[in-house]
């Protein structure tokens, strides 16, 4: 199982966190995220590729930098 992390800087709340948990639990290939809030990042694990993660956040309104 990859890890795969991004810099977030839309990242600001809990709320910016549910949404983006939200908007990956569907991916197929995602086993399961983690949001740290403080350092604006996301990390996901599982077989997902990482092109498909990053249109999924930047779909969602957080592209990654």
């Amino acid at each position: 199982m990859a890890e795969l992390t991004y810099k977030v800087p839309a990242i600001h709340c809990a709320g910016c966190a549910s949404t983006i948990s939200d908007a990956l639990e569907p991916v197929e290939g995602v086993e399961a995220t983690d949001i740290d809030v403080g350092q604006k990042t996301v990390t996901v694990r599982g077989s997902a590729e990482d092109r498909v993660i990053r249109k999924v956040l930047l779909a969602s309104g957080y592209p990654p930098a």
